[in-house]
């Protein structure tokens, strides 16, 4: 009897210690996978680039999974506002990196690339600018509160003296990605965009073609931040700052 009683501790005893080294070794995993797993809200602007930064990300970091979230600057700094998860937030502006800054909810920051603004029409087409709209054409732009493309548009035009005449033309878009369609597809005569959207890749824009630069008295600065502990969330912010990233923001023709 006594013979059975001991092996039965024994028994228990073994399978105790494998229960708590299995839950150990499930909460180790867990926090592994979550170390290695970032997500990186970046305005919508950026999704081409950041398919190639990725790859080149992943050949010195191949543990580490990045999920992108896209969208207007605006919108995405809401999002954080609001808890959604974000480990890295690339904006297409300053003032949103800044304004999550002054909250406390982005750390360290980098102004990463800089943009310029262009005025778009459907490739064909007739319209010459803004100032040459008919009565049913329309003017797309994104949305100025939460789309920094838009908000530098209508800065422009406010500058040239045209918000007033050719605000009643506007149709809003969620994002520079839509503005694109629109006027790639004719729901729209013209858009602003940025230079960079002109392109896929290396290669030009097949629907749409640029009218004109449209110069505004302050460059646009793309800015980063940081917004949780995730080690390698820093590891993107230090790769943003390596040669390589620069080259292929240059590809994308961004400036660096």
């Amino acid at each position: 009897m006594k013979e059975k009683y001991w092996l039965l501790v024994c028994l228990s005893v073994v399978l105790l210690l494998s229960a708590c080294g299995q839950s150990q070794s499930n909460k180790q995993q867990k926090a592994e996978q979550e170390k290695t797993q970032i997500t990186v809200s970046a305005a919508a602007s950026l999704t081409d680039v950041t398919k190639e930064l990725d790859k080149a990300f992943h050949q010195t970091h191949p543990d580490v999974t990045v999920d992108f979230n896209y969208g207007g600057s605006g919108a995405l700094r809401q999002q954080i506002e609001k808890g959604a998860p974000a480990d890295v937030f690339m904006s297409a502006n300053t003032k949103d990196i800044d304004a999550l800054k002054s909250q406390g909810k982005v750390k360290d920051t980098y102004d990463y690339a800089h943009n310029q603004l262009v005025l778009i029409k459907q490739r064909g087409s007739a319209v010459k600018g803004v100032e040459a709209l008919s009565d049913a054409d329309k003017l797309a732009i994104g949305e100025v509160e939460s789309v920094p493309a838009g908000k530098y548009a209508k800065v422009y035009l406010e500058d040239q003296g045209l918000w007033q005449t050719v605000k009643s033309h506007v149709v809003y878009a969620k994002d520079v990605r839509e503005v694109l369609n629109y006027v790639d597809k004719g729901n729209a005569q013209l858009g602003f965009v940025y230079a960079t959207d002109l392109y896929v890749g290396e290669k030009a824009q097949q629907g749409v073609t640029k009218v004109a630069d449209a110069q505004l008295q302050t460059p646009i600065t793309y800015r980063m931040g940081v917004v949780t502990d995730n080690q390698a969330a820093q590891a993107w912010m230090m790769f943003m700052q390596s040669e390589e990233a620069k080259k292929i923001l240059k590809k994308y023709h961004f400036e660096v």
